[in-house]
């Protein structure tokens, strides 16, 4: 059984932590609310109501699996009341100020839940609240009219309230802090062992062109852990990208796949085909990546022509430096070069001039929609013919059935790969793929039924 991911775990953490407090502020402020009304403090009371409100607004959210923007609100929304409540907090002599204390789980709970995001989630607001812990707690910020204050009796009960929840709430936090870094850790050790152990294979998918003849595959890691089984990649690209242990996959994945490759060029029934491989921009950005990639290639004894070596549109964006030089010194090789998902970034068409792509694909997104949705067949007819115009050889992703496959074919599409052609496989289900007969593969979808489909 495949063990749930780091990013499973840490969501649902996250969620844990969310909910913990939307029931505190329910709870609070509804009882709070109740009885400052009693006592004849609607102001206050109005405050906790609203406290009250978000924490439903929050369950709500939550309900509806919403967890992002729930986490948004809570984080924004939450501060604020307790900035508000800190107003009041003026006890009587000998009585600590506690509503403060919550500023210290809330900053906290914004660092856990948004250490993956930009700056102003996970260092900003964290740094704020801990801020406005400081400034509450050594500036006379509260007022002072006895009128608006709750009353000295109250004032004690309030604190030692606060105290203890603030205190839980902190403790809870720091507990899924803790438990969040060391699965983590796990998954990073885990992840380093399967790179040292081999634990890595390739997965091959096929490629056709517009008569459903077999011409290329792309070779897409998979991991099977002895511990967590089948891990998707999914679950572990992303871990390997930030701890820069997707540089060492990636060299295995472009070794392993040039070695496919050579063996496939030795054989007159897969000479033509060629070898697709995806390159991270952790990868491309090493100072020896040229001259890597050209050693593994000479190594192999493959036919660099037949290496396509692919980078997401979102890597054009990036404004790497000797980004175009580096292209072009591996073309001058012989190799060729892929711009993958194309539409789902947002690079320039000057930009995807600058460099020297000899084949696009078309993102998965447009695909799906077709034949039926308007929309996507003229965005994927443009892309089609911004193909044409710079002589780049178009690429259609995601194909799940005939009638996509025909409405690319219309468009002017010159290559496919999706399910209806085969999933991703182990090499020797690719190999039994082209091994029966050269045009089997284009009879299947003639006649309406490709193999691996399904």
């Amino acid at each position: 059984m495949a063990h749930p991911s780091w990013d499973d775990s840490h969501t649902r953490r996250v969620s844990a932590l969310t909910l913990l407090e939307s029931v505190l502020l329910m709870g609070i402020g509804g009882l709070w609310c109740v009885g400052l009304l009693m006592i004849d403090r609607p102001l206050l009371a109005g405050i906790n109501f609203a406290m009250a409100a978000l924490g439903a607004c929050l369950l709500v959210l939550l309900r509806r699996g919403q967890l992002r923007l729930a986490t948004l609100l809570a984080v924004h929304l939450a501060p604020l009341a307790v900035a508000a409540s800190c107003l009041f907090d003026n006890p009587p002599l000998g009585v600590p100020k506690a509503t403060v204390l919550y500023f210290l789980p809330i900053a906290a709970g914004s660092y856990f839940a948004f250490q993956r995001d930009g700056l102003y989630l996970r260092i900003v607001l964290p740094i704020l609240y801990l801020l406005a812990f400081v400034a509450f707690s050594l500036l006379p910020l509260a007022i002072s009219d006895p009128t608006l204050l709750v009353p000295a009796e109250a004032a004690h009960v309030a604190a030692w309230v606060n105290t203890v929840l603030a205190l839980i709430a902190l403790v809870f936090t720091l507990g899924l802090m803790h438990a969040d870094l060391t699965d983590r850790r796990g998954w990073e050790h885990d992840l380093g062992r399967a790179i040292a152990r081999g634990e890595f294979r390739l997965a091959y998918q096929p490629q056709v062109d517009r008569n459903g003849h077999l011409v290329g595959a792309e070779a897409l890691v998979r991991w099977h852990s002895p511990r967590r089984g089948n891990v998707p990649p999914g679950q572990f690209i992303p871990l390997a990208e930030e701890t820069g242990q997707i540089v060492a996959i990636g060299d295995w994945v472009l070794r392993a796949a040039c070695a496919q490759l050579a063996k496939w060029n030795a054989q007159p029934g897969t000479a033509h085909l060629t070898l697709s491989v995806n390159i991270s921009v952790a990868q491309f950005l090493q100072p020896d990546f040229v001259r890597n990639v050209t050693d593994i290639v000479t190594r192999s004894g493959c036919d660099v022509s037949r290496l396509k070596l692919e980078l997401t549109e979102s890597m054009l964006a990036e404004n790497m430096p000797d980004m175009a030089a580096r292209m072009q010194a591996l073309c001058d090789i012989g190799l060729v070069w892929a711009l993958d998902d194309l539409g789902a970034g947002y690079s320039s068409l000057q930009a995807l001039g600058q460099f020297p792509f000899a084949q696009i694909k078309l993102d998965q997104s447009f695909v799906r929609g077709l034949p039926a949705d308007e929309s996507s067949l003229r965005i994927v007819e443009a892309m089609i013919s911004l193909a044409d115009t710079l002589s780049l050889m178009s690429v259609a992703e995601g194909v799940e059935t005939e009638e996509q496959f025909r409405c690319l074919v219309k468009a002017g599409c010159e290559a496919f790969q999706g399910y209806l052609f085969g999933r991703p496989m182990d090499i020797d289900s690719f190999d039994a793929l082209i091994a029966p007969a050269p045009d089997a593969m284009a009879r299947s979808v003639d006649g309406g039924s490709a193999p691996h489909a399904r």
